[in-house]
């Protein structure tokens, strides 16, 4: 019960990231509200770690966290540049079917897939076929909506994301999440230089983005300790429903709108990600 409670929370905080990262892409460099909120998540880890009074293990598995950061930054920033040009309630459930990765991951070490698990994939890749296409009134036809691409690209990485961490979370979550936001910096603090890109964010731009921070490092530390304790395949298909609270809160706060082919295409990619979790 336990694992399935974080895998929920990680959810939570995961769509409400999304969100605020997405909006703020649309006025902000992308890569300054990476970096301010690496840098919360990595104090707020640092913080957490001197409370609970925790020496760096002498883990090996820990290395896997260093890939899953980068591969989670990496995530991160497609998906956020495709919500900033696109429509966030449809492109926020593209990303999620990326959790089909870990589940054909776990085929390969000895897991078996249920009947509902494999409709499920079916129906997830039907429903994100259909969310991604719109009417074009100009040439009556259908095209690919704005952002697709970037959408796709960030699938494939928070797949690869769940699968490292999963591997780096055996035995210490809250170092492997540590160590995850860590190496982030490596990254992305070089390419800020590099980009040249300024950090000149005002205090009402700064205060969304800190809670985005929080709630993005909260949530993946609440993923690790799931993984830490229960299956990567039920843990992965449960934290990856968070394009719900995203299209929720894009729908009522942002006031967006979307086709009704689009919107049996979430509802089908939702209901496909969430049968993945009979597996």
């Amino acid at each position: 019960m336990l694992p399935i409670t974080l895998s929920i929370l990680a959810c939570f905080g995961w769509g409400i990231a999304d969100f605020i990262g997405g909006l703020k892409s649309r006025s902000l460099p992308t890569l300054s509200i990476l970096v301010i909120s690496s840098v919360t998540g990595t104090f707020l880890l640092g913080i957490m770690i001197l409370l609970l009074n925790s020496s760096l293990p002498n883990d090996p598995q820990l290395f896997w966290a260093i890939p899953a950061g980068l591969i989670g930054i990496a995530a991160m920033f497609l998906l956020y540049r495709s919500l900033a040009v696109g429509t966030m309630s449809i492109l926020a459930p593209i990303s999620a079917t990326g959790v089909i990765l870990p589940v054909i991951w776990g085929i390969f070490f000895g897991d078996t897939l249920s009947g509902l698990c494999i409709l499920g994939i079916v129906i997830a890749i039907i429903g994100s076929l259909m969310a991604v296409m719109e009417n074009d009134p100009e040439r009556k036809k259908r095209k690919l909506t704005k952002g697709v691409g970037l959408a796709i690209g960030s699938a494939f990485f928070v797949g690869l994301y769940f699968i490292t961490m999963d591997m780096a979370c055996t035995h210490h979550p809250i170092w492997a999440s540590m160590i995850m936001r860590s190496s982030t910096l490596i990254i992305l603090i070089p390419l800020l230089f590099f980009t040249k890109v300024t950090i000149n964010i005002g205090k009402i731009q700064l205060a969304p983005i800190l809670l985005m921070g929080i709630m993005d490092t909260m949530a993946a530390f609440c993923f690790a300790m799931a993984t830490s304790k229960g299956m990567l395949s039920q843990v992965a298909v449960i934290s990856s429903l968070y394009p719900a609270v995203t299209i929720i809160l894009s729908t009522v706060i942002a006031g967006e709108r979307i086709q009704k082919i689009q919107v049996s295409g979430v509802i089908l990619a939702i209901t496909g990600v969430t049968l993945i979790s009979a597996f």
